[in-house]
């Protein structure tokens, strides 16, 4: 009878001790979970934002060089007409108003160059922003999730 009893007394302190670290465990594995989750939303944020970044970046470039080649296609009309000038004047005047076409042009085009330039550089900015966000959180996450894990942790020691 004694060791029936000791027998029901080893097994209910086996059953206790597993119970005790068990559910640190499952604590820890959720709240890892958890921090997994909210480290991957924020990379996907991040990634989302520097996406729409790179986006306005190409926009501003694109753009940049359909103006780029409007001044410059005004200029060239204006260069065209020297060669069909009739006379010295005639000509002389196109010769004019095409230099001054092209420096028009080439401000236009240095105007917006610049423009996407700093288009670019204010995206790089945003991304690397977002990715600074990104790295902040899911150091914030972890460092929770490492708390609950040592927390767990002195609760099982405790019992």
């Amino acid at each position: 009878m004694k060791k029936i009893v000791a027998a029901l007394a080893s097994a209910m302190l086996v059953t206790t001790v597993f119970a005790q670290t068990a559910a640190p465990a499952t604590e820890t594995g959720k709240a890892q979970a958890k921090a997994n989750s909210e480290m991957s939303e924020a990379q996907a944020t991040a990634n989302k934002k520097k996406a729409e970044a790179q986006g306005d970046a190409a926009k501003a470039q694109a753009s940049a060089n359909e103006d780029k080649a409007s001044a410059q296609a005004d200029a060239d009309k204006k260069a065209a007409k020297v060669a069909k000038a009739t006379t010295p004047s005639e000509a002389s005047d196109a010769r004019g108003d095409a230099a001054k076409a092209q420096t028009k042009a080439n401000k236009k085009k240095h105007d917006a160059q610049a423009k996407a330039d700093k288009k670019k550089h204010e995206a790089a900015k945003d991304a690397d922003v977002a990715q600074a966000k990104a790295d902040k959180e899911k150091v914030e996450a972890q460092s929770d999730a490492n708390k609950t894990a040592a927390d767990a942790k002195v609760d099982a020691a405790k019992k």
